[in-house]
């Protein structure tokens, strides 16, 4: 029989206690030394509806926060966060917290952090799915069952008093009265290292993307002169993608070193493996597995890159010296023309005439040499490498 319940919903994104300090600041004054607007940082702060907020100094410092609507929120420095609602209506739990996050909470921290390096666009369009952890008190964990409600069961591991069930949408924990005080920390683990993990996943299949639509204009062999600018301004987009993701990965294991070290010390990566399968030792070996496939990416863009500007250098300036050439020759032969051994020359209509029709011609010569190296196509040389990570 299920006593207490309590719906837990989070995710991670990488912060300081630099971003603390200002969220701190937000939901105690509603105000921000950023240029936002005073009147939107009101507007936000008040619709949080907060009923009481403190910081809390522990292995990592987090503000406590919990709203009128019952919905509490730990916010850490490392970008974690997690909101919770303890009734006993799982459904209505589950629609309060995402509403709350949806509507309230995600836009004030969306808008308080709008300034600065943008986030990729390609990275902000993929979807993202956190599930729902419904933690469950029952008099026996090993003995209570998953309802159909929550989707079919795909995974069931036990440990010590403490049951865990996966669903598509749910992970539902279900734990003795006498363990409940250890659920609240591992629960915030599993949701770090589940979110780090999906970041990872996301990073592995941006890196697909971008090596494909490279990889397709390489394999094309040729390119029509017209196109060189745009597949040379996709691949200039991809570069600065490229170089701001991979300097986010190169970040990331120090926020999996501090959170190894305080799992360690609260004795929680021993149950991350045993219910969850959640190995400190496989999170870092992906990490660095993730930092060569974005060196490689970001070395492939650059070549890309290297190799359209040849070929543009090769569209513009080909046919340029005839060009030179005929209007040079025509000026010279005009002068020499016109040109009295007395002195100065003397301006005729005809000499006008002359240079101007021979400036029309050089004019309609380069439109016709444009327009072939437009329509042209010129051979790509990539530098072979292995296609496939």
């Amino acid at each position: 029989m299920v006593s207490k319940v309590r719906v837990v919903f989070g995710g991670w994104y990488q912060r300081t206690t630099l971003h603390l300090s200002e969220v701190h600041r937000f939901l105690l004054h509603g105000t921000s030394d950023l240029d936002l607007s005073k009147v939107k940082l009101k507007a936000l702060r008040n619709g949080l509806k907060l009923k009481s907020m403190k910081r809390v100094v522990g292995s990592l410092e987090y503000l406590d926060v919990m709203s009128k609507d019952g919905v509490r929120v730990k916010y850490f420095e490392d970008g974690l966060y997690v909101l919770s609602w303890e009734g006993v209506d799982i459904e209505k739990g589950k629609r309060i917290v995402k509403d709350y996050f949806d509507k309230r909470w995600q836009p004030a921290i969306q808008y308080l952090f709008s300034l600065g390096a943008p986030t990729p666009k390609i990275l902000s369009n993929m979807e993202e799915r956190h599930p729902f952890v419904i933690e469950r008190v029952v008099r026996d964990p090993l003995k209570s069952k998953v309802g159909k409600e929550f989707g079919e069961v795909y995974l069931e591991t036990r440990s010590n008093h403490i049951k865990v069930s996966k669903t598509k949408e749910n992970i539902v924990v279900d734990i003795a009265a006498s363990r409940k005080r250890e659920l609240e920390t591992l629960t915030e683990m599993q949701i770090f290292f589940s979110d780090f993990k999906l970041q990872l996943h996301k990073y592995l299949d941006i890196h697909r993307k971008i090596w494909e639509e490279i990889s397709a204009i390489k394999e094309s062999k040729f390119v029509r002169g017209g196109d060189i600018a745009k597949h040379k301004a996709m691949l200039d987009s991809y570069e600065k993608t490229v170089s701001l993701i991979k300097n986010r990965i190169n970040q990331m294991s120090n926020y999996a070193r501090t959170r190894r070290d305080i799992s360690s010390r609260v004795n929680a990566d021993k149950r991350l493996i045993e219910l969850f399968q959640y190995r400190f030792e496989d999170l870092f070996n992906t990490l660095e597995y993730i930092k060569e496939v974005w060196a490689m990416t970001l070395d492939y863009v650059q070549s890309g890159i290297r190799v359209l500007e040849d070929v543009e250098k090769k569209s513009s300036f080909k046919g340029l010296k005839s060009i030179q050439f005929l209007v040079g020759l025509g000026v010279v032969a005009g002068l020499l023309k016109y040109l009295k051994p007395q002195g100065l020359p003397e301006i005729a209509l005809s000499g006008v005439l002359f240079v101007v029709a021979l400036g029309l011609i050089a004019m309609g010569v380069d439109k016709v040499f444009k327009w072939r190296g437009k329509r042209k196509k010129y051979k790509l040389k990539f530098i072979e490498r292995s296609e496939k990570l």
